[in-house]
């Protein structure tokens, strides 16, 4: 929105924990600034404008996790028709090559304990191999051997992605299928397609994805903030709930923060692309949430299972800059109410306009 600017203040916050815990909302997710004394106020004709500056914060939670991990292996054996779920070791990866490895290890714990008996051989054929990185020469689809020690005894083996919403395990929306490069499944009652291809060739079992792997699925942090605003988004951006479309809503996205190794973190300047303008003449708090592009908390790490809480009693908080302006506007949006000089004119008696006065400045 144009306007000449009044005023400004910058407003430095943290979320990191000093002395006792504070409030339900003084954590990194959700976490709430109160102007008790000095709350951000505008007049008519003027405009709050909120800008993100800078933000940085540890990534404090893996790179695979609950949200990525899942898949499921269907088969028939006996003329039984049969379904188990697996999951990926919740951890970082330095490699897509390491992803794969992981996957075809637990993908094959699961196919042994199906077989019976000796199970399956060792993994053959891996593609990509252990330690391959983005970039470096070679394929990035998955693909792998798996030989029975014995007579195979199962059949129509599929490996299923899924990406579906179930009000009983939010993990079943899952991003697994863009981990490992294969096709999503987003009916939970399809039970015959498979996200990678599976091959059966006598006793071997040969799986190839589609598509190549990356390393991460989480990429950016979107930070929300509660001010009626005139942004806008795609409806299934921020939202888990949404259908994935191009339908367009008002937002409440702040900014886009990258997702580094090691820290989640943005420096910008004046200029910033992240800003929202709000007509709203006073505003005394400003409530932030820190979640995913589908509007899912990030999945913390707790390595111990005891229900450590990361945010108020561990290593994940924020902190950030955030500036606040006043903008002059006008009465209607388009007139500027800037300072301005009268000038009154009249004819002398040979006809010519002379100034005779005049107020302003």
């Amino acid at each position: 929105m144009a306007g000449v600017l009044s005023t400004t203040k910058a407003i430095f916050s943290s979320t990191q924990q000093s002395g006792s815990v504070g409030s339900a909302l003084s954590t990194f997710t959700r976490f709430k600034i109160c102007f008790t004394s000095t709350p951000l106020t505008c007049r008519n004709g003027q405009v709050n404008k909120i800008s993100l500056i800078q933000f940085n914060a540890h990534r404090n939670w893996y790179t695979v996790n609950k949200f990525n991990s899942k898949f499921f292996v269907k088969y028939v054996k006996g003329g039984v028709q049969l379904s188990v779920t697996g999951n990926l070791t919740h951890k970082d990866y330095g490699s897509i090559g390491d992803v794969a490895t992981e996957f075809a290890t637990q993908l094959k714990s699961l196919l042994d304990t199906a077989q019976g008996g000796t199970g399956f051989g060792a993994v053959a054929n891996q593609v990509p191999v252990a330690g391959q990185r983005t970039g470096q020469t070679g394929k990035r689809s998955f693909s792998c051997d798996m030989t029975s020690a014995a007579t195979l005894t199962l059949s129509d083996i599929r490996v299923q992605f899924p990406q579906f919403r179930d009000s009983s395990d939010e993990t079943d929306f899952n991003d697994s299928y863009v981990l490992l490069g294969g096709k999503r499944i987003t009916d939970p009652t399809d039970t015959t397609t498979s996200s990678i291809k599976v091959t059966i060739a006598g006793n071997k079992v040969s799986f190839q994805a589609p598509f190549p792997m990356v390393l991460q699925t989480q990429p950016y942090m979107y930070l929300s903030l509660n001010v009626s605003n005139d942004n806008l988004q795609t409806a299934n951006l921020g939202n888990v709930n949404a259908a994935i479309d191009e339908h367009v809503t008002s937002s409440c996205f702040l900014g886009k923060i990258p997702i580094q190794n090691e820290y989640c973190a943005i420096q910008l300047d004046e200029s910033t692309p992240y800003f929202m303008t709000t007509s709203q003449r006073t505003v005394t708090e400003l409530l932030f949430q820190c979640l995913d592009g589908h509007g899912r908390a990030f999945p913390f790490v707790d390595d111990v299972g005891d229900g450590d809480n990361i945010e108020t009693q561990g290593n994940l908080f924020s902190d950030m800059i955030i500036r606040h302006e006043v903008l002059d506007i006008g009465s209607d949006g388009n007139v500027l109410d800037a300072p301005f000089k009268t000038y009154n004119y009249q004819l002398n008696s040979v006809g010519t306009p002379q100034l005779i006065g005049g107020g302003g400045f």
